[in-house]
Formats: C-alpha cells, sequence, structure tokens
C-alpha cells in the first residue's frame, strides 16, 4: 500500500509541475502578445524597387530624450510617416541614437557591453503587461503604408561609420534584432565628408565663424549585403544632382535629404522626385573627350605675344604625362591636361610625352609692329538734314547718350522704329569716317544701323487702340499708321512708353486686361505722346514689348505675370521658357576650347541647353530653342525669335574662357549677365543653382550689354556656366553628370522665379 501511495503522490507531484508550466507558459504568452515583444511582433520590412528615403537625424529623436506619453509618441511616429509620404518618400532611415549622458537609444536592446541603454522617455511608460517599442511601432505603421524603415550606420558618437568600419555592438545587435538592412557610407563619401568638415574647420579658423560643411555627393552601401553595388545617393538641398547621380548610377535608390529642413522647404524634394520620373535620360552630348595624346591649343599658326602660354591636350588619364620634361598633374577621369609654361621669343619647341607616344607643336612668340598711319576713310554714311526722318535697320540698336562710347546706351530700339534727326555729326570709329545722328529726345543711333528716309515721310498718326488677348499677353494694336521710336521707364507698378515724332488723338480702351490697371494719354513737348499704366500688386505687369508689324503700324504688347500651377503635369505648366544655346555651326565659342574632335563650347551649350530642356518640361514648362542642332542663328535671329514668341524667361547658354598667357585653371566659376533689372533675380537664382549643383565657384551676376539680354518682354540673361579653358571645370562641364546637374539647375532657377 505505501509503494502505491508514494506513486500517486509522484504522479501529482508530476501532473503539478506540468500544469504550473503551462500555466506560466500562458502567462508568459500572454505577455509576449500584449507586450508586442519578440519575433511575433517584427514586421518584415522589404526595399521598394525604388528607394526614395527620407532622414531621420537626430534633430528628430531628440523627442524621445524628454518625457511623453506612448500616445504622444505613437502620434509623432505615425505623422512622420505621413510627413515623409506627403514629400514622396517610401523610405525612413535612422540612426536610432537619442542625444544623451550616457547615450541612449529607441532600441529595445539587451545584452552585456552594448554601452547603451533605450531611451528613458521610452522607457519611462513601462508597466508589467505593457511595454511600448517605438522602433517596431514605425517599422509596423510603416508596412501599413507600404514604406521601409532601414537603419544608417553611425558610431556612438553619431559619426557616419564606413563600410567594413567596425559597428557598435548595440547598432548590430538591433539590425539583426529588428530585421533591418543597414547603410553606411562607401569609403569615397566618407572621404568627401571628411573632406568638406576639415573644410569648413579651416574656414572657421580663418574667419572666426562656425560654418556648416558644405554639401557633398554622398554614396550608401548596403552593409548587410556583404557591401553590393550602391544603394542609396544623398546630396541634401540640390534636387538636380541628387537625381542626376541617382538616375546615372547602377545603385536603386537616393535619399531626398533630412525631414526637418524638407519640412521647412519641400521643394527641393518635390522637384528630385519628377526629376527621377520618367524614362532614362536621353544623350545629350553627341561627342566624346578621347585618350589619346594630343596638345589641342594653342594653334601653332598663330603668333603669340605673351611671355607665358596655358597648354591644353588630352591624354590617357591613368598614364604619366610631362612636357618638357616636366610632371603634369590631370584632374578628373577624362584626361583633358593643361600646363603653363614660359615662351622664348621666336620658335618654342613643346613636346609631350606619354609612354611610347610623343606629340611636339612649335609656337612663336613675337613683338608688336607699330600700327599704320594716315587719315581715316569714309565709310560711305552721309549727313542728316535737321528734321529728316530715318528708320532702324537692325534687329537691335543702342541709344548712345555718348556716340563715342558703346557702353553709353541709354535705350534699346527696334527694328523698323522711325525716328526724326535734330542733328549729325561726324567722327573716327574703327578707323573709319562715319556720322551720328541726334534724335529729339538728346540720344544719339549711328549711321550703321540705321537708313535716312524721304524728307517728306510724315509722322505717325494714331485716333485710338483696340484689345486682343494672346495667351497670357494683352496686345493693343494702335490705329492709324507709323512705327515710331519710344522710349521707356518702368519703376514698380507704373510703365510709361514715349513715342517720338508721333501723335495719339484717341482713346485707350477702358479695360486693359489687367485687373485695377489703368491708363493716361499725354502728349509731350518733344512732338510726340506718352502712354503712363499703372497697375497693382494684385495683377502685376511682368514684361512689355512694342511690336512693328508688316502692314506699318504698331501694337503694345503687356504681359501677365506666370504663376505656380497645381495641375499634375507640374509646378511650371502654363510657363513658356526660351533657352538660347549660343554660338553653333562654324561658330565654335570660347577662345581655348578644345580642338573640333571633342566638344567644342557651341557643343557644350547645346548639351546643357537640352539637359534643361528636358528638366523643365518634367516640371511642366512649355520649352522653345532658338537651335536644336549644330546650326548658327545670327544674333538679329535669336532676338527675333525672342520677341516673336514673347516667353516668360529666356536663358542664353554660355561657357566661359580666359586668354591663355596665365594658369587657366585658377580662373573658373559661374556667372550670369543681365541688362534690364527685372532679369537680375533670374541672373541671381541661376548662379545660386548651378554652383550648388555643381561645387563650382560662384563669381556673382552683373550688367552687361549682351544682345540676346537686352528684351523687356520678359526676364532675359545670358548665363556663363564654367570656365572651358580650364581642364579641371572643361571635364565638369563636358561630363554627363555635370551637364545633368546643370540642366536640372536651371530649371530649379527658373521655377525659384515663378511667382506662387
Amino acid at each position: 500500500m505505501k509503494t502505491k501511495y508514494r506513486r500517486r503522490r509522484a504522479l501529482a507531484a508530476v501532473l503539478a509541475v506540468v500544469a504550473l508550466a503551462a500555466l506560466a507558459g500562458l502567462v508568459w504568452l500572454l505577455v509576449l502578445l500584449v507586450r508586442g515583444i519578440g519575433s511575433l511582433g517584427t514586421p518584415d520590412m522589404r526595399a521598394p524597387k525604388d528607394v526614395k528615403a527620407v532622414v531621420l537625424a537626430e534633430d528628430w529623436s531628440s523627442y524621445f530624450s524628454t518625457a511623453r506619453t506612448t500616445e504622444e509618441q505613437q502620434a509623432y511616429l505615425e505623422s512622420t510617416l505621413d510627413e515623409a509620404a506627403a514629400l514622396g518618400a517610401n523610405t525612413v532611415l535612422l540612426s536610432g541614437r537619442v542625444d544623451g549622458d550616457p547615450a541612449q537609444v529607441l532600441f529595445r536592446v539587451k545584452g552585456k557591453d552594448l554601452a547603451v541603454s533605450t531611451a528613458a522617455a521610452v522607457t519611462g511608460n513601462d508597466r508589467f503587461l505593457s511595454k511600448f517599442d517605438p522602433v517596431k511601432h514605425l517599422m509596423k505603421q510603416a508596412k501599413e503604408r507600404d514604406m521601409q524603415v532601414a537603419l544608417i550606420a553611425t558610431d556612438d558618437s553619431g559619426q557616419p561609420l564606413t563600410q567594413g568600419g567596425a559597428l557598435p555592438q548595440w547598432l548590430e545587435k538591433a539590425a539583426k534584432d529588428y530585421k533591418l538592412a543597414l547603410y553606411g557610407l562607401d569609403e569615397a563619401s566618407a572621404a568627401a565628408v571628411s573632406a568638406a568638415k576639415a573644410e569648413a574647420e579651416a574656414l572657421a579658423a580663418e574667419t572666426g565663424e562656425e560654418t556648416e560643411p558644405r554639401s557633398t555627393l554622398v554614396t550608401y552601401v548596403d552593409m548587410t549585403e556583404d557591401g553590393k553595388a550602391p544603394a542609396l545617393l544623398r546630396k541634401d538641398g540640390d534636387a538636380a544632382l541628387l537625381a542626376a547621380a541617382w538616375q546615372l548610377q547602377e545603385g536603386n535608390g537616393m535619399v531626398l535629404g533630412r525631414l526637418g529642413s524638407l519640412l521647412a522647404d519641400g521643394d527641393d524634394a518635390a522637384v528630385a522626385l519628377r526629376f527621377a520620373g520618367g524614362e532614362a535620360l536621353p544623350d545629350v552630348l553627341a561627342k566624346e573627350v578621347p585618350r589619346t595624346l594630343s596638345i589641342i591649343s594653342p594653334d601653332p599658326a598663330v603668333t603669340l605675344y605673351s611671355e607665358n602660354v596655358y597648354l591644353i591636350g588630352t591624354s590617357d588619364p591613368d598614364q604619366p604625362l610631362s612636357v618638357n620634361g616636366t610632371p603634369v598633374e590631370r584632374t578628373g577621369d577624362m584626361g583633358v591636361w593643361g600646363l603653363l609654361v614660359p615662351l622664348n621669343m621666336g620658335a618654342n619647341d613643346i613636346t609631350a610625352v606619354q609612354g611610347e607616344n610623343t606629340v611636339t607643336i612649335t609656337v612663336t612668340r613675337s613683338t608688336y609692329s607699330g600700327g599704320g598711319s594716315g587719315a581715316a576713310r569714309p565709310d560711305g554714311s552721309v549727313a542728316a538734314a535737321p528734321g529728316q526722318k530715318l528708320r532702324i535697320t537692325e534687329p537691335l540698336a543702342s541709344l548712345l547718350t555718348d556716340y563715342t562710347n558703346s557702353d553709353s546706351i541709354q535705350m534699346t530700339a527696334y527694328e523698323g522704329a522711325v525716328a526724326t534727326v535734330k542733328k549729325s555729326v561726324s567722327f573716327v570709329r574703327s578707323g573709319r569716317r562715319t556720322y551720328a545722328y541726334q534724335l529729339e529726345n538728346g540720344g544719339y543711333i549711328l549711321a550703321k544701323d540705321c537708313e535716312l528716309l524721304d524728307s517728306s515721310t510724315p509722322d505717325a498718326a494714331f485716333t485710338g487702340a483696340g484689345r486682343t488677348t494672346e495667351g497670357n499677353m494683352e496686345v493693343f494694336t494702335l490705329t492709324g499708321s507709323g512705327t515710331p521710336l519710344y522710349t521707356h521707364t518702368w519703376e514698380g507698378n507704373e510703365l510709361t512708353l514715349t513715342f517720338l515724332s508721333a501723335s495719339f488723338t484717341g482713346e485707350m480702351p477702358a479695360d486693359l486686361g489687367f485687373g485695377g490697371a489703368t491708363v493716361t494719354v499725354e502728349p509731350t513737348g518733344e512732338g510726340g505722346f506718352s502712354l503712363h499704366f499703372v497697375f497693382n500688386d494684385a495683377d502685376p505687369l511682368w514684361g512689355y514689348h512694342v511690336r512693328y508689324t508688316e502692314d506699318g503700324t504698331s501694337q503694345i504688347l503687356l504681359k501677365h505675370q506666370p504663376k505656380r500651377s497645381d495641375a499634375e503635369t507640374g509646378p511650371l505648366t502654363g510657363v513658356t521658357v526660351m533657352l538660347d544655346p549660343g554660338h553653333g555651326g562654324t561658330d565654335m565659342g570660347a577662345v581655348g576650347s578644345p580642338s573640333e574632335d571633342i566638344p567644342q563650347e557651341k557643343d557644350l551649350n547645346l548639351a546643357e541647353a537640352l539637359a534643361a530642356k528636358y528638366r523643365l518640361e518634367q516640371l511642366g514648362a512649355t520649352v522653345l530653342m532658338t537651335r536644336s542642332d549644330d546650326t548658327f542663328p545670327s544674333l538679329g535671329d535669336r532676338v527675333k525669335m525672342l520677341n516673336d514668341a514673347a516667353p516668360d524667361f529666356f536663358i542664353s547658354v554660355h561657357h566661359n574662357s580666359t586668354l591663355l598667357d596665365k594658369d587657366a585653371d585658377e580662373l573658373v566659376g559661374t556667372e550670369c549677365y543681365w541688362f534690364y533689372t527685372e532679369g537680375k533675380p533670374l541672373a541671381q537664382a541661376l548662379v545660386d543653382r548651378v554652383t550648388d549643383a555643381t561645387g563650382r565657384q560662384a563669381r556673382g551676376v552683373f550688367y552687361n550689354y549682351f544682345y540676346v539680354t537686352r528684351s523687356n518682354i520678359c526676364p532675359a540673361v545670358l548665363l556663363e556656366t564654367g570656365f572651358v579653358s580650364s581642364p579641371t571645370e572643361y571635364q565638369s562641364c563636358a561630363g554627363d553628370l555635370g551637364l545633368w546637374a546643370e540642366g536640372g539647375a536651371i530649371a530649379q532657377a527658373v521655377l525659384d522665379c515663378v511667382p506662387d
């Protein structure tokens, strides 16, 4: 009996242990389910095909350095994803660090020697059956939104880590426990980040003012995939370079930037996404730089007079190169090189050597000879009688305050304009005797720009005007006949057009097509009349022009201000941009460009304009081109195209150069020219955007009287993107990344200048 009793007691004990174990298991399972901890609570993150990410930086995670309720933390995480998605992102990247001492993280990490702890704001709300995990909540909410959460590799101080670098134990464990992809910098990016930081520190030491490191292109590598092809690119603050780099690389994603800065100004993110959409980038530059040894500048057939000459040539960038025994340093990967060499009087043999290849040219230096002497010959022009009429024959002519100084431009006159001569002045210009004609308003027109008319030519006479609308432009056709020369002033919302040798006896239309605008007609003391327009801020004037028609009358064109569009086709829908690739055909462009075998300035101008056209059209703009191939429209043709099309913006695309008697690599950068003040903001936006996208020096914006900038119909500028006389900058201008960065920057600058 004792044995049977003992067996029953042992069985009861076993059953009790089993029951307790089962109960403990049920309780623990309940705890796991309630807490949401363990592998069952870890959502599976799958990377989208095309990753478009934003960075959740330290300033974002600082939210968790202060005590918050679980509900507040959940709302913050969910709003973060909503804001990122609104910017077009499908991925958020975070380091998981929270500022504090000792170091804190958002992860629920456990283990020995991790050197970090979960942030107090996260653990502060813990209950026995409730422990909130912000990272898992972020992952769960991301999955519901078809988004991804991934990690950025940093050390314990928050500095980015390079591929192959030792990961902090807590980060390695977090990536494994949460099953998150981990991205780190490749070696080139790490070096670029360090260089930018050192540059900022050196500048701070020099100026005494702390500056942020210059933003640089960064490549992230998937560290969980044994460092396969670059996966993500980042360039904070510039959509043009980011999109171009992403589209030209083999990787599969890009980082739009830091969420905080993007929320302050989401335009760059939106632009980057539009740029990144669509098909593969088209080829815009037909020629490539050969890697054969050559000296392409200077031309040996040209006699030089300087003490030095800057050589430009091509080579294999991977092989040593010397010129007359001097090693030549190359920059970039195209093999274009430059070297300043001294010249002796007479013949100078210059030999470039690379491996078994040798190229020699002979350059001749001479001294200036004296000029000729004798009286200036007449150019065939004649004096005009006072009161005689003249007509402008050039597409564009200058009315000068000083007839001996072409810089003294009082105003611009257009082909067909008729004016009355007050007196004639004979003088010598460019070695020839010629005439200038003073008009009623005191300005001078050169004889080369006009023709004299019969003395019986009548004054222009108008009896009224009719209004029609062409696109975003109001057109006033003056009733009567005549194409009188006019002067103009435009200040703020007031425009005055003064017509010389003309009369107006009727009335202007009561409705000008501009809300609240008015016009008054006033006679002038110079035998003419003026139209004084007053507009308002709600419907301002954008540009104007007086067009002379073939049937001998005059039209006044007044343009409405363009506005950003909310259309799905893009923010520049309804905006027209005319691009003018400089030079073309037999006009190669800037002195110092490489030989015809490789891209000339004319080729780079066209390639950049085509890239800008592509980017502008991605933003919805209508783009017109003065040339789309290797042809040469004259300056007059370009001005006529501008005035006939009346676009909202006009940009003449060029590249710069310098005289080759100094080190051309020392003169680099981007500059832009304007004539009328309405073009200055566009010029500044172009310099800002191009230099931000390319990293080139900003040389500034300047007034100048280039032919194509002298239009009031819209902001008109001439952009010098970079110096092709500099081998370093030439390679940047001729590379795919540089061209597409420039093209995107031009599109961004236009967008910057379109009012909301």
